[in-house]
């Protein structure tokens, strides 16, 4: 174990890179960081509070935060890559636009020898913005269903707005939306739901399957 001389915490490697005391703004921990870091964590700030608003600034767990709420994202910067960290969820709502990059328990790093992809956490912030303002609430009418009903969940929902499928999947009888919902979440593993989901786009943009079985409109 290595020990800071300065703030004395604890840590596995040697001089491990982390900010030393209770840091109380967002500014004072941007200015702390290496010069040629600081112009990208001022970019991104203002790309994440352009996307939300509504959102409160603050420190949390030692991380620039935005607060609506709830914990909307925090970002972060390290020696060799800036992490944002958006919530589990975000990979599989993303997951066609996070490819080039390591994903892993909600923190999506972001390599500082390529340019920080704005657009995309623009998106993503916009996203978490959209699930805690209730915007993507399941549009059904289910009372004839004798099945479990179940509730869309922020995910997906966003999976479809950004896709520009909302309305084909609301063309959709109910049960087949019901279904397609079920089906998703029931799924134990992320790579599952993330399957699951991708198939559902497919078969809404092709217009003709449903779960796999062929399907036509009327």
């Amino acid at each position: 174990m290595w020990q800071c001389p300065e703030c004395e915490r604890k840590f596995k490697s040697t001089n491990q890179d982390h900010c030393c005391g209770k840091i109380e703004t967002i500014d004072r921990y941007i200015s702390e960081q290496a010069d040629e870091i600081q112009p990208l964590l001022y970019k991104l700030r203002e790309v994440i509070r352009s996307a939300a608003p509504n959102a409160t600034e603050k420190m949390a767990w030692q991380m620039p935060t935005f607060w609506q709420g709830e914990n909307l994202i925090h970002f972060a910067a390290f020696k060799k890559h800036i992490s944002i960290f958006p919530g589990a969820e975000a990979a599989t709502v993303f997951t066609d636009r996070l490819i080039e990059y390591k994903v892993a328990k909600g923190t999506i790093q972001l390599p500082l020898h390529k340019p920080l992809p704005y657009e995309l956490i623009a998106d993503i912030a916009r996203w978490r913005v959209s699930c805690v303002e209730g915007k993507n609430n399941q549009d059904m009418d289910a009372s004839k269903m004798t099945r479990k009903v179940y509730d869309i969940p922020d995910y997906l929902a966003a999976a479809l707005d950004g896709s520009g499928l909302r309305e084909r999947y609301r063309a959709r009888p109910p049960y087949q939306r019901n279904d397609y919902i079920g089906w998703i979440t029931r799924g134990k593993r992320e790579e599952t739901r993330r399957k699951r989901l991708n198939q559902m786009l497919d078969e809404l943009r092709s217009g003709d399957a449903y779960m796999g079985m062929e399907y036509n409109a009327r």
